[in-house]
């Protein structure tokens, strides 16, 4: 019964990543310049707020048109250092990820051919670390690179 359960939320999942990825968005991605200030199509832009440690990051919130809210937290220098998603719709991570998404893949992948499927995806590598769960209608997550965390942010404060 669980098993069956885990492969409807994988299922649910790439749902979810071929409904947005289908959605032009140019969204941010880690080691990539924030959003910029007009909003992509059907997106509602956020004012950038100021971080918890100011000084340190810059944190750039989005709506997107589908209710799901999207963070973007950004050096001082204007790198994307960490994203966080919360809502119905899981969002395209190959645009949050950037770059990133191609070891994101393979390392999902991977752990599918060893059988480990479902959800939530938990992985930590030295260059990228994501996690990401949740099921219809509440999807959360988060992903980051350590390399680009600016000296005197604790990540997990950020996360929070």
């Amino acid at each position: 019964m669980q098993q069956l359960f885990r492969l409807d939320l994988v299922r649910i999942m790439l749902l979810g990543l071929a409904l947005a990825s289908g959605v032009e968005e140019s969204r941010a991605a880690l080691g990539q310049a924030p959003t910029p200030a007009a909003a992509p199509p059907g997106a509602r832009r956020l004012a950038a707020t100021p971080a918890a440690q100011p000084g340190l990051y810059v944190l750039h919130e989005a709506v997107l048109e589908n209710g799901t809210r999207v963070r973007e937290y950004a050096t001082p220098s204007g790198v994307v250092f960490a994203v966080t998603w919360r809502g119905p719709v899981l969002p395209d991570l190959s645009a949050l990820l950037g770059d990133y998404f191609s070891t994101f893949k393979a390392e999902t992948d991977s752990a599918r051919l060893i059988g480990k499927r479902g959800s939530p995806v938990q992985l930590e590598r030295a260059d990228l670390v994501v996690r990401s769960g949740g099921r219809m209608r509440n999807f959360f997550g988060h992903a980051y690179a350590p390399a680009l965390i600016p000296t005197g942010v604790n990540i997990k404060d950020v996360l929070e």
